[in-house]
């Protein structure tokens, strides 16, 4: 969660990414509800997403005002804001905001959650990275097409670009976060691939996840490997949308 310190968010995502670091997520979430993004209950959710409205808040003020002069508002921009509102929903539990969000822009084809397809977006990777993280939390429940989130997760991440720049970052990232301790005593094989293989091996996390329950320090350490990702993504995701215009 450290990795968003020095990164420059809009105002509303400001208050979530303040709220996110009083109240991480626990990587295993609750079962989904699998409802269209306009039919789904905001108050189930922390006040703090009150704030946000819509996409155009993961804008930075600045921007706005520079977006004044040049109109000019790129797909990449535009399809990313769409994917960093789902995270900024995925960090205050808004599992199936999320899930609708990025879906448009992951499965090519329509949806009854979310709407049309959008084809070839140039938010794809990011789309694709998002979905996995979504059914990664879903985790042990069974969700859409009766399977269970870890199995869903490790098919979208299968899907997400093997160049992902996060892979090769967040691996650097978990090694930074006492993965040699914990490993050593659950799973050497994974503690292999966070010193030395890239890109990040996906699957072996997800397995990890999957697994938490053998221990208390296991499974806190997923927390923060979940809670590290989240904020890499959100910020990585940030930077596409509030470059210059």
């Amino acid at each position: 969660i450290e990795n968003m310190a020095n990164t420059t968010y809009s105002t509303s995502v400001v208050s979530v990414v303040e709220y996110f670091k009083e109240h991480p997520l626990p990587h295993q979430g609750a079962p989904m509800l699998y409802q269209a993004y306009n039919e789904l209950d905001r108050s189930r959710l922390p006040d703090v997403i009150e704030s946000i409205t819509g996409p155009d808040d993961m804008v930075c003020e600045g921007v706005v005002r520079s977006a004044r002069v040049n109109t000019h508002i790129t797909k990449e921009q535009e399809h990313n804001a769409d994917v960093m509102l789902g995270l900024v929903y995925m960090m205050v539990g808004g599992v199936d905001e999320a899930h609708d969000l990025v879906l448009p822009y992951s499965l090519p084809e329509d949806s009854e959650w979310s709407g049309p397809a959008v084809l070839d977006s140039p938010a794809l990777g990011n789309a694709t990275y998002s979905h996995a993280l979504v059914h990664r939390m879903e985790g042990k429940y069974v969700g859409e097409l009766g399977m269970i989130g870890w199995d869903n997760a490790r098919s979208w991440f299968s899907e997400t670009p093997p160049d992902h720049v996060l892979f090769n970052k967040f691996s650097e990232a978990a090694e930074t976060i006492g993965a040699r301790k914990v490993l050593e005593e659950a799973d050497k094989c994974l503690l292999d691939d966070i010193k030395g293989r890239k890109p990040w091996n996906w699957k072996s996390l997800t397995d990890l996840f999957s697994g938490s329950a053998q221990s208390k320090a296991l499974s806190l350490f997923c927390d923060e490997l979940h809670n590290l990702e989240i904020s890499m993504i959100l910020q990585h995701c940030n930077g596409v949308v509030n470059k210059s215009r």
